[in-house]
């Protein structure tokens, strides 16, 4: 086969079926190798929750102590309890795989002579692996095409210096140039095939040792299980209090290990980092189907917080859909067509930034074949865009061989440093851009010479240029901006426009957009190069637009907002935008337009690039924190007379209210209520009228934790009273009475708790149906255990007369009905 056929055939890529079977024989392409037990693992942490193991204790105390009818009852709630658990544990864990699937890192690849994106893991020997601009290399292999590829492999190597990468063909006798996984494509663009996946690349020998493992604790999650660990100290040191008291009190050894044993179920706080975990990880799966990717949980916590939004323009605050509106020639005797030819010659043959789409599509077909391979043209240097000057050029070969033509575009001010100019060229030119920039337009400045070939150094094509004139192009404004702007106004947070356009361009836009200040004095990159560092953060508190940023100096943007005590959110798609992603208290990167390394800096991904998708998610990260709120509220005054109770009947010589079989009618009854009933609760009409949360402030503020407190210690109160005043009925009738007043003032709680700021209608009226899906069979297990004789047998209770029924409801109602609308959830 000739050589050009065997490239061609090479540069179709595997079949479908054949990296199917590959991806059979060698495995996915993971850098380690997944724990073969993990899921034992899973088993094993739920059997060992303590409540499970007080449930099996106390069940080998019953069967020690004769009492085997007891003993079988207390293993066989092992199966709901644990029940309950395991399908609270495996909707989290779901929830996390669907994100993690939904975040994992992705190729695009070349098979049966189509482009598709598959995930890295499914990389397999003999793929065609698209290169370009941004992305992470996931696999080692040879270069087949390049066009100005750059490639830092510092990670492996060492060396800082970017290496350039050649194409080969694939021809016999050719050494091909490498590239290794873990390394980061700088520049340019090309195809590479997979020689290596997985462990068997070199990048796979340095991480065997570093085994997976889950994402870090969130700070709260830290605070949390700080919390549980003091709460769970605390019950068992209380717990063996109780049993010394008990036996020194005369009572027996198995009566007193019951004691402690069920005082120590009731006082557990296990329900706390279940409850965090479950709903931090079923917002951010709601969030990633609104277009909202949380790569980190962290960021969750933190949106309540947010004070400042930096965010980008192009696309995010606008459509992104560049139309060429106006051609505006300046050279003398250039016109409209020798401008957007020039402008044609400047983009790349095969265009993908939207501007350079605009330009191909008001050129058309025939004048894109004159100008051509058809035409007799050829490229033959391309100088990439230049961060500093903001423009790029390529020099092309004329028909005919003899001469070069260098064609450049970007912004004006970069242009102009290269071309040679008359007398008030410049300030013609200047006041042109400023008149399209005023009217909201993206200026590009097109120049371009021919002569004879040069050297190729980029200094020499690109001197003595001719301005030819300029372009502006229309990026319309999202028309759902302007409202999303509005709330984050009342939310009390700002809005910072950070863009790398004119600054006329970015104040136009920004006071579209309604921005708050946007009509006041903006920062400039070169400004910002001018401030002394201790200026830079009061010059922000003044600046609502800031233009012609360079990607680093967000990270500087970011620094002072920091150091100003702002909690702040940024946007960013590029390589140099990672270290302000990592920086800001929410890096947020974007979708469509954002490399993988800015992916992989961000804690959330917009998919669609769009600002209403960066709102919307500071509103449900303070619904989902509210939430958090109001389920520990509601467990701090569940647990208060569950171990009041637990803890004051022996005290005062009174006979056990509580067995553990009771306990595990209140686990049945505050897992559900606290997991599903709270998760689901929609957010109070004030939320986005609220200010920011502190930063730092404690998740129980002190007067909604004392008025939580306080409803326990009533509900205490009342359940020993009736308990106490009623034993002269028998204590099977009391302890019906001091469940019935524990049980329903656990279920009113909801309603104190679902306070919605200070609407009575909103707490006594609940909108979600799995309120009532979730509340009412809950509600309905104390009548009917009551009067359901095995299970009132079961449970030692019996039937309660009518007056009793609304004696011990009344005193449950007292314990609550005087906090709904009780305020704001801080």
């Amino acid at each position: 086969m000739e050589p050009a056929r065997v490239e061609e055939a090479q540069l179709r890529g595997l079949s479908p079926e054949e990296a199917r079977a590959r991806l059979a024989a060698v495995g996915p392409n993971r850098l380690v190798a997944v724990e073969r037990w993990a899921w034992l693992k899973e088993v094993l942490s739920v059997v060992a929750d303590p409540m499970a193991l007080m449930l099996a204790f106390a069940s080998v105390v019953y069967l020690l102590l004769g009492k085997t009818k007891d003993a079988v009852i207390l293993a066989a709630a092992l199966v709901p309890v644990m029940g309950v658990d395991v399908l609270l544990e495996a909707r989290s864990r779901s929830a996390l795989r669907k994100l993690a699937g939904a975040v994992r890192p992705r190729a695009r690849v070349i098979r049966g002579g189509e482009e598709r994106e598959v995930p890295t893991e499914e990389l397999v020997p003999g793929d065609l692996v698209v290169l370009a601009e941004g992305d992470v290399l996931h696999a080692d292999g040879a270069v087949r095409r390049a066009r100005n590829l750059t490639v830092d492999e510092s990670q492996l190597t060492g060396e800082s210096e970017p290496q350039a990468k050649s194409a080969t063909a694939g021809e016999p006798g050719d050494e091909p140039e490498r590239f290794y996984a873990g390394s980061l494509v700088l520049a340019g663009s090309g195809l590479g095939e997979v020689t290596r996946t997985g462990p068997r690349t070199r990048f796979g020998a340095i991480a065997r040792l570093v085994a997976e493992s889950a994402p870090d604790p969130t700070p709260m999650q830290r605070r949390t299980g700080r919390l549980v660990r003091q709460l769970g100290a605390v019950a068992l040191a209380v717990a063996a209090a109780l049993f010394a008291l008990e036996l020194r009190r005369g009572v027996s050894l198995g009566q007193s290990l019951l004691a402690a044993v069920s005082l120590a179920m009731a006082a557990m706080p296990e329900e706390f980092p279940l409850v965090f975990t479950l709903f931090l990880s079923l917002g951010a799966w709601r969030l990633s189907r609104r277009g909202v990717l949380v790569r980190r949980l962290a960021s969750i916590e933190t949106l309540g917080s947010t004070t400042v939004i930096c965010t980008d323009k192009t696309g995010t605050v606008t459509t992104g859909q560049f139309t060429l509106a106006e051609q505006a020639p300046l050279g003398e005797g250039v016109g409209e067509d020798a401008l957007l030819e020039a402008a044609l010659l400047a983009c790349e043959p095969e265009p993908v930034d939207p501007m350079e789409r605009a330009i191909a599509a008001r050129a058309g077909e025939r004048r894109r074949e004159a100008v051509g391979a058809r035409g007799g043209w050829r490229l033959v240097r391309d100088h990439d865009f230049d961060p500093v000057g903001k423009h790029m050029s390529h020099v092309w070969r004329v028909p005919g061989g003899a001469r070069e033509r260098v064609a450049a575009k970007g912004a004006l001010e970069g242009i102009l440093q290269h071309c040679r100019l008359g007398p008030g060229e410049r300030e013609r030119a200047e006041a042109r851009n400023a008149e399209l920039a005023r009217r909201g337009m993206r200026v590009l400045a097109v120049a371009g010479r021919e002569g004879p070939p040069g050297g190729g150094a980029r200094e020499e094509d690109e001197a003595g240029l001719r301005l030819l004139g300029l372009l502006g192009f229309r990026d319309p404004l999202r028309p759902e901006v302007p409202a999303a702007v509005a709330e984050c106004a009342t939310a009390g947070i700002q809005v910072k426009l950070v863009t790398g356009d004119h600054a006329l361009t970015a104040h136009a836009i920004a006071e579209a957009a309604g921005i708050p200040g946007a009509g006041g004095p903006g920062l400039t990159g070169e400004d910002l190069d001018r401030l002394a560092p201790g200026a830079l953060a009061s010059a922000l508190r003044r600046a609502a637009v800031l233009a012609r940023i360079r990607p680093e100096q967000k990270h500087a943007i970011v620094e002072a907002l920091a150091r100003d005590g702002e909690v702040v959110a940024m946007t960013g798609d590029g390589i140099n935008d990672a270290p302000a992603l990592r920086r800001a208290d929410i890096g947020i990167s974007l979708g469509r337009r954002g490399t993988e390394v800015a992916r992989a800096a961000a804690d959330l991904v917009l998919l669609d690039d769009d600002f209403t998708s960066l709102v919307a998610t500071v509103r449900e990260g303070r619904a989902i924190y509210q939430n958090i709120q109001r389920a520990f509220l509601y467990l701090i005054a569940f647990h208060i007379p569950v171990i009041g109770v637990a803890l004051a009947a022996p005290l005062l010589g009174l006979p056990l209210l509580f067995q553990p079989v009771h306990m595990v009618w209140l686990e049945l009854i505050v897992h559900p209520v606290s997991a599903l009933v709270f998760e689901a609760e929609p957010p109070p009409p004030d939320l986005m009228i609220r200010p920011p949360r502190r930063r730092g402030a404690s998740l129980l503020a002190g007067a909604l934790t004392l008025k939580s407190i306080l409803s326990g210690a009533i509900l205490t109160v009342g359940a020993i009273w009736i308990y106490r005043d009623h034993l002269g009925m028998g204590v099977a009738y009391a302890r019906s009475l001091g469940l019935t007043v524990v049980i329903a003032g656990s279920m009113l709680l909801v309603w104190a708790e679902r306070g919605v700021g200070g609407s009575w209608l909103g707490a006594l009226l609940p909108r979600g149906w799995r309120f009532w899906l979730v509340w009412g069979p809950v509600a309905l297990t104390l009548p009917a255990f009551m009067y359901f004789r095995p299970a009132a047998e079961v449970f030692e209770i019996v039937p309660l007369t009518g007056s009793d029924w609304l004696l011990a409801l009344a005193l449950a109602a007292s314990g609550v009905f005087w906090r709904i609308g009780g305020g704001r959830r801080g």
